[in-house]
This record gives C-alpha cells, sequence and structure tokens, in this order.
C-alpha cells in the first residue's frame, strides 16, 4: 500500500500536501482544519485515508482524516466517507446502528436490519441456556417474543410457575370485609358515674 500511494502521489501534479505539507502536521487545529477542507477535492483522498488507517498513522492529517477520526477505525472496521467527507462506519452492522445515533440521525434500513438480527441472535442465545437447564417460564416468554410456540419444556415450566402462583394467592391472608366489632364509647349509661364507660357494638 505504502508503494501504491507513494506511486501514486508521484503521478498526481499539484497535490497540497505535496506543495506544503506543514499545515498537514501542524500542532494548530486551525492548520489542521484548513488541510482537511483541502482534503475535500483531492483525488486521492480514500487510498491516503486508507493507507493512514491500515499503517495507524499517529499524527498528521491523511485523506482529509485526523488522528482522531482514524482512532475508531483500527481495529479493522469497515470505513466509508459520507455525504459530508466524514470517516463513518459502512452500514450494515450494530455498531453502524449504534454510530447512527451518534450522528444524531434514525439508523438506515440496512442498519436496522442489522439490529433486529443482532437482537434475535441474542434471544436466541438466552433460549438456548434456558433449553439446557431443562426449559423454564422464562424460556417460554422468550418463545413468545420470538414470535413462535413454546417448546414443551418452557411450557411445562410455565404451567408450573402459574400453578405455583395461584397457590400462592388462595393461601395469602384476606383482609376483613366488613363486620360488626366492638367499639369503646365515652357515652354513660343512664344513672352510673360520671366515668363510668360502656361498650357498644359497632353497626
Amino acid at each position: 500500500m505504502t508503494s501504491t500511494l507513494h506511486d501514486l502521489m508521484i503521478r498526481t501534479p499539484g497535490l497540497p500536501c505535496r506543495l506544503d505539507h506543514e499545515p498537514f502536521f501542524s500542532d494548530q487545529a486551525r492548520e489542521r482544519a484548513a488541510a482537511v477542507r483541502q482534503c475535500q477535492t483531492c483525488p486521492l483522498r480514500t487510498p491516503c485515508a486508507a493507507y493512514a488507517i491500515e499503517t495507524r498513522q499517529a499524527h498528521g492529517v491523511w485523506g482529509g482524516t485526523t488522528a482522531a477520526d482514524r482512532r475508531s477505525f483500527r481495529d479493522g472496521r469497515p470505513w466509508r466517507f459520507d455525504e459530508h467527507g466524514q470517516l463513518r462506519l459502512v452500514c450494515g452492522s450494530e455498531a453502524a446502528y449504534r454510530a447512527h445515533f451518534g450522528y444524531r440521525e434514525q439508523p438506515c434500513d440496512e442498519c436496522t436490519a442489522a439490529h433486529d438480527a443482532h437482537v434475535e441472535a441474542e434471544r436466541r442465545a438466552r433460549l438456548a441456556v434456558e433449553h439446557e437447564a431443562g426449559g423454564s417460564s422464562r424460556g417460554y416468554h422468550l418463545h413468545r417474543v420470538l414470535g413462535e410456540p413454546a417448546c414443551d419444556e418452557c411450557k411445562g415450566a410455565q404451567a408450573k410457575r402459574s400453578a405455583a402462583d395461584r397457590a400462592r394467592g388462595r393461601k395469602s391472608p384476606q383482609r376483613a370485609r366488613g363486620g360488626r366489632g366492638v367499639r369503646k364509647s365515652t357515652d354513660t349509661a343512664p344513672g352510673a358515674p360520671a366515668d363510668a364507660q360502656t361498650f357498644q357494638r359497632a353497626a
């Protein structure tokens, strides 16, 4: 890749980075921003950025990308330039789906489909764990979320869980529903001492 980029640069006259390379490796943010803008119309922008990403260039502006831009792609994830010249993940993966929110935009259809597939795979992995344990009520609900009939093991586990819940409900103490009780009254009976108290049945 190094020789290829070098050969391309030799065969391409008038490249800004060859005429004056200092802004491309400047410590000043303003000069680096100007270098990024110069790269936008460069015919070698894509191979230059690819070289910097593949070789993990830690300094300088390459193909309109800064070191900070390239840092997210060190792990070899596929990338592309969007319509604004920004370095972005190639769509069609869970990582790209999450990246859409970082860009403050709605995920595209391709990334949404990838996300749905990712979520389903995670749920099926959890369901496999429940099946290894012989089925469970959690597995029963995972079947339902996945939109499929529950297996016999999970269905049986759910039935046992429901029966146990009903049994606990029958054994729980019941609240009193009214009735006649006794209350203390401060009324005194006729002829009784003033401090005497009687008890009457409450209605």
